[in-house]
């Protein structure tokens, strides 16, 4: 199984901004500092690390998804050859 580039990038970006957001929201209602957070906030910050993989995998898991599911790899190969062929066969060369 090939891993997806798109779907790890969504993937990476989600998390980045669960992370951050997580961070944030728990700063803002206890007045603490990320620095000194205890145990259990850090555990809500894991939980919304760990929701943030779940739009992801839901794409992937819907088959009728044509940028991130299953059908989107042979989609894509499917699509480049098209447009190779397009293109190869729109270069003419002209002679002078």
């Amino acid at each position: 199984m090939k891993i997806n580039k798109a779907a790890i990038e969504s993937y990476g970006r989600h998390l980045l901004g669960a992370a951050i957001s997580a961070v944030a929201t728990i700063s803002a209602l206890t007045g603490v500092s990320p620095l000194e957070f205890n145990t259990g906030e850090w555990w809500t910050v894991a939980n919304a690390i760990w929701v943030a993989g779940l739009p992801v995998a839901l794409r992937y898991l819907n088959t009728k998804d044509p940028a991130y599911g299953r059908v989107a790899e042979s989609i894509a190969k499917e699509v480049g050859k098209q447009i190779k062929s397009k293109s190869s066969s729109s270069k003419r060369v002209t002679k002078k």
